[in-house]
């Protein structure tokens, strides 16, 4: 009997030496974790927090967990996880942990088209913590409460893809890949760009397609040139891509000289945007000018796709590094980010040819001093091209950014086919 017991006394024990030292989580590993999220390196953060399950704790395994479900597209399991943080850990986290949980659960919400929840976490936020948020974060989130507030009577968007769906895209004057958009019995022509967070259409077009016209008003910016301007909202109730229908679609509506190009006096009319793209779940765009929807998304080996917020990242191989970098259907050519410059310093002064380029995008050009690299190689998945003249930055467009470039056609148009699938979140070149 004093054996038994005594055996189990020292199993009782035994159990809690282990617990005790898996509940302190490796400060290394976690320091590693923390370097690569500050970076967006969702893919290496992906492996990462796979290679050290076992040097975690609970609450750093659904920290981190929750930032890789959220940039994969999983934005169900990441309301959950920050859910359970805020019920099982509150007392341990941070302000400012805290802070930016609430904040990216919002932007889940938001991609779940569930605007009064996300803007109940935004409003949230600001009160609570408004002495860890900078004046720029401050004046960011005021814009989102009133995009998500004015939103959040809006019904959810919903795609109905009932069988494998295929339509003829075009090339519109500045080379930009278009498809047609049925609403109300009218077909327009729509750009297709999966780094337009919000659809976007001129007040013109609008009118045309009959919008239910929002009580809003909020600041909007292009990627390319870092402008600023203000912008409206509408809702179109439904519209059709081929027979694919798409229900409750919300649209950025612009003034038309907004999305004027003067330069080739030429008017941009119709932009299909991310939430549109990322509800089809899998887009085959061919070079013969077919586009396809499968009914059914097919999974892949490949894992080389993210989301930060709404921009889509990809990973690409330059040399020896695999780096991320924004993904833009709707650039016609990539541009390199002063993450690139500084971290190939000596290879871009050698190499570049210093030039003063002009930047277009949604509100106007801007020109800005570059070096223009004559050709680089870079490799998406195991197929390899060569890029002539890429732009390289040697200044940021916004002081956050951290990724490594700007990916546009140039590279894309030198396949015969490129899949993009947003369920199991990867992009295949043949």
């Amino acid at each position: 009997m004093r054996k038994n017991i005594a055996n189990l006394i020292w199993t009782i024990s035994l159990a809690l030496i282990i617990s005790g030292c898996r509940r302190h989580a490796d400060k290394n590993a976690v320091n590693n974790l923390k370097q690569l999220l500050a970076k967006k390196d969702y893919f290496r953060l992906a492996g990462k927090l796979k290679e050290y399950d076992d040097k975690l704790d609970d609450q750093q395994k659904l920290y981190f967990g929750a930032y890789v479900d959220n940039a994969f597209n999983r934005n169900g399991d990441c309301v959950k996880d920050v859910d359970n943080l805020f019920k099982m850990y509150a007392q341990q986290l941070s302000d400012s942990s805290k802070r930016d949980l609430l904040l990216l659960q919002s932007d889940s919400y938001f991609k779940l088209y569930q605007y009064a929840k996300a803007v109940q976490n935004d409003s949230l936020a600001l009160k609570n913590y408004a002495k860890v948020l900078s004046k720029e974060e401050v004046a960011d989130i005021q814009n989102d409460i009133l995009i998500r507030n004015a939103l959040k009577n809006t019904a959810p968007q919903e795609t109905i893809i009932k069988s494998n769906t295929t339509l003829q895209w075009t090339r519109d004057k500045i080379g930009l890949v278009e498809i047609p958009v049925k609403v109300n019995n009218a077909v327009f022509s729509g750009i297709f760009d999966t780094r337009a967070n919000i659809s976007t259409v001129t007040q013109t077009y609008a009118k045309k397609m009959g919008l239910r016209i929002l009580d809003v008003s909020y600041n909007e910016g292009s990627g390319a040139t870092g402008i600023q301007f203000k912008t409206g909202m509408g809702i179109a109730d439904s519209l059709y891509l081929g027979n694919i229908l798409v229900k409750n679609v919300v649209f950025q509506v612009m003034p038309d000289s907004i999305l004027y190009i003067a330069p080739i006096k030429y008017q941009l009319n119709m932009i299909v945007g991310f939430p549109v793209i990322e509800q089809l779940r899998e887009v085959h765009i061919f070079k013969d000018g077919r586009m396809a929807i499968p009914a059914t998304p097919s999974q892949s080996s490949l894992h080389n796709f993210a989301l930060d917020g709404l921009d889509p990242v990809i990973a690409l191989k330059v040399g020896n590094d695999t780096l991320p970098f924004h993904f833009d259907s709707g650039a016609g050519t990539s541009m390199l980010y002063q993450a690139y410059f500084d971290k190939y310093k000596a290879d871009v002064l050698k190499h570049g040819v210093k030039k003063i380029v002009g930047f277009g995008g949604a509100g106007g050009v801007q020109k800005k001093e570059v070096y223009i690299l004559p050709k680089l190689k870079m490799t998406i998945g195991d197929k390899t091209v060569t890029i002539d003249s890429v732009s390289v930055l040697q200044k940021k467009i916004t002081p956050v950014e951290v990724f490594f470039g700007n990916i546009g056609q140039d590279l894309t148009n030198q396949f015969n086919e490129v899949i993009y699938n947003f369920k199991y979140m990867y992009v295949e070149c043949r």
